[in-house]
């Protein structure tokens, strides 16, 4: 066997599969937007609260079936638990973001380390609390 890395067993790890479940949430998250509001012309707020529920929907349900295999039942748990992450994300984005751009940080700079600190941080919650 070869040194490094195996592709096949990296497309298989759930840290791989949540970075997928992220990655395509967010397309389905402003793809919806778009077609919403660019195309057919519904309110930005309502269109905006559509999209986001979508999105939240889609990578819940990717990562419940596809990230982490965790089917056996506890969907509502795991909902309240997804429900309630996704709360403090909320809280914790908007805190640090604030914090970061008074410190001098280019906001959408503070935006972009924000998630992916939090990303690193949910794919450790989701599988050690939600997914389990």
């Amino acid at each position: 066997m070869t040194a490094g890395l195996d592709p096949g067993r990296v497309t298989r790890s759930s840290g791989f599969r949540f970075v997928i479940a992220g990655g395509t949430s967010v397309l389905v998250d402003a793809g919806l937007l778009w077609l919403l509001h660019g195309v057919l012309g519904m309110w930005l707020s309502p269109a905006t609260a559509l999209a986001f529920l979508t999105g939240f929907v889609v990578n819940f349900a990717l990562n419940r079936q596809w990230a982490f295999a965790a089917t056996d039942g506890h969907l509502r748990h795991q909902f309240a638990r997804y429900l309630a992450l996704v709360a403090a994300n909320l809280l914790v984005t908007v805190l640090l973001v604030k914090a970061l751009t008074a410190l001098g940080m280019l906001y959408l700079a503070a935006k972009l380390l924000t998630t992916a600190t939090l990303a690193t941080i949910n794919y450790f919650i989701s599988r050690r609390w939600i997914f389990v």
